[in-house]
Order: C-alpha cells, then sequence, then structure tokens
C-alpha cells in the first residue's frame, strides 16, 4: 500500500472518529436553546468594519500570492440574506493590483507577493458596503424552526456566523498561516423611532473558529457557546427609539492558552453561559444540535484540516 492510500486511511478513520466525537458533544449540549424564525429585527447595524493583521510564510520554492477577499459569506444564511462585500479602506504595507479580479465592489482585487521562504506580515483595513438600517439584510439573519409553539417563546436575540481564519492554507497548502488577528467595529440602530425602548442580546456578527476574545468594548455580558469552537462575543443590550450604540471587539488566532481577556472584555464569560433547555430540535436550528449546521460544520472542519496535512506532507 502507497503512502497515498494509507493517509486516505487514516483521514476515514478519523472522519469516522470525529462524527462520534459530534454525537458526544451533543449529548453535552443538550440543553442548548432553539431558534424561531422571525420576521425581521428592530435592532440593525448600520455600520461594519474591521481591521486584519496575518503574519504569513511562503514555504514554497518560488513566489506566490495571496489577497483581499472582498466578500465573506462564512456561515450566514445567504438564501434569506446576502454575503457581506467590503470596500477596502487602506493596506500596510501598500498592495499590489493582482492579475485577476473577482471582486464584486471595485472590480480590484488587491494583494502580496511573498517570495520563497519568506514570512510576511501585512495589515488591512476594510468596511462593509451593504449593512445599513434601510437594508433588510443589516443583520445576521440564521435559519430557525416554524413557530409552532405557545403560549411562550424564547427570545436569543441577534445571532453570529463563523468562519475558519486558516482557509488560506487550505487553498494554498504551500503558504503557512503563523498567525491571525481581526478587530472589528460595528454600530447598531433601534430604528423604531417611536414605540418604548427595546432589549435584547446582541452577538458579535463575525466570530473566528478556534480564537481567543482578547479584547470587547464595553465589557461582554458573556461569551456565547452555541459554537463550541468559537468564544462567541454577546452583550445585554438596551435601546431607547432611535438609540445607536458602538460596540468593538478583537480576536487572535491560534487561540492561546489563557482565557484572559484585556481590558473591556470579560473576565467571568464562561460562567454566564446560559442554559435554557430547547422545547424542540429541527435540523435548520442554529445550534451545537442542529444547524450552523453543527455536523457539517464539523465535517468541514475535519476535511480542511486534513486537506492541508494532505497537501503540505503527503501530495
Amino acid at each position: 500500500m502507497n503512502i497515498n492510500k494509507l493517509f486516505m486511511v487514516v483521514i476515514l478513520v478519523v472522519l469516522c472518529i470525529s462524527l462520534s466525537s459530534s454525537w458526544a458533544v451533543d449529548d453535552i449540549t443538550k440543553d442548548q436553546q432553539t431558534w424561531v424564525s422571525e420576521q425581521n429585527s428592530e435592532v440593525k447595524f448600520t455600520y461594519l468594519e474591521s481591521t486584519i493583521t496575518v503574519t504569513i510564510k511562503n514555504n514554497n520554492d518560488h513566489v506566490e500570492y495571496f489577497k483581499i477577499s472582498q466578500k465573506y459569506t462564512g456561515t450566514l444564511d445567504t438564501t434569506s440574506g446576502s454575503p457581506i462585500y467590503w470596500k477596502v479602506v487602506w493596506t500596510d504595507p501598500c498592495a499590489l493590483k493582482m492579475i485577476k479580479y473577482m471582486s464584486d465592489v471595485d472590480e480590484d482585487d488587491l494583494g502580496w507577493k511573498i517570495q520563497p521562504g519568506e514570512t510576511k506580515t501585512v495589515s488591512f483595513k476594510v468596511t462593509a458596503t451593504n449593512f445599513g438600517e434601510v437594508n433588510p439584510n443589516s443583520y445576521i439573519r440564521q435559519p430557525g424552526a416554524n413557530n409552532t409553539f405557545w403560549p411562550l417563546l424564547n427570545e436569543p436575540g441577534l445571532q453570529a456566523s463563523w468562519f475558519l481564519p486558516n482557509e488560506i492554507e487550505y487553498l494554498n497548502p504551500s503558504l503557512d498561516l503563523i498567525s491571525w488577528k481581526g478587530h472589528f467595529c460595528f454600530w447598531i440602530k433601534n430604528t423604531d423611532t417611536t414605540r418604548p425602548k427595546v432589549s435584547g442580546i446582541v452577538r458579535a456578527p463575525i466570530v473566528p473558529i478556534d480564537s481567543s476574545l482578547t479584547y470587547s468594548n464595553p465589557q461582554v455580558t458573556y461569551t456565547d457557546k452555541e459554537v463550541p469552537w468559537a468564544n462567541t462575543a454577546a452583550w445585554d443590550v438596551l435601546l431607547y427609539p432611535g438609540q445607536s450604540k458602538h460596540y468593538s471587539y478583537t480576536y487572535q488566532w491560534p487561540a492561546t492558552s489563557s482565557s484572559s481577556t484585556s481590558k473591556g472584555s470579560s473576565a467571568a464569560a464562561a460562567s454566564s453561559i446560559p442554559t435554557t433547555a430547547a422545547a424542540a430540535t429541527n435540523t435548520t436550528v442554529p445550534t451545537s444540535q442542529t444547524g450552523v449546521p453543527f455536523g457539517l460544520f464539523l465535517v468541514g472542519v475535519i476535511i480542511i484540516g486534513a486537506g492541508v496535512a494532505y497537501a503540505k506532507f503527503f501530495r
């Protein structure tokens, strides 16, 4: 048996073990809440920006290129909403215009050249172009169960979305992502200007998997564990009619061993995780039981990881 066939057998074994682990995680998280699909949200995102810093090493023996993606999908439900599109504000060092483009924003793809064996650190800032209070997709829409419950419903607030920071390693195994840091700022607004104040939970709109929450302002109320590998920032929010509020947070990949965060963040977030039992389950509910969808998300993480390992060491 050659090494390629042997490695494929190893991947299959890992997948089987991981699927068994996902079922075990489901047993642990049976108290997670069920999401029920809503009509709309009184609170919308009116602004979203992100400043990203990455360090990448080129392990190849020739020059490589990488560039900024101006379209974010992550785990967004694009059947009822849309991806988030970005405009590049600045880059450091100055980015090059790529030979091809796929941007839906300004028809310019910007990126960098990295020489053989070089380790390069780059930073860039992007702002969302399709967020605003008049845009019906200006909050994170996730699929939920149909409302067949009475007389009470839970109100989980605004959902987050998640992504894998090191997907570049899968796209080009010669590029090794050494570190990733993302600082996000967003504004939310109560779009109802006449009726009483509104209150609820607002989660960070974009969260990297397997990363540490190192900063938040204002201090997070708790870190949500609906997705076990993500420390999702969550705030308990009160908004008066027409009021706007600003929030910012920072994540670092890979996750550090310390769970502490800098000033402005919650030092005791883990003890504040809600444990409201789900009334029912549905294959489209975005919880650890059923839907990011959880099982497929787990398999995706494992397949990407196995693909990276295979491409790096056995291709």
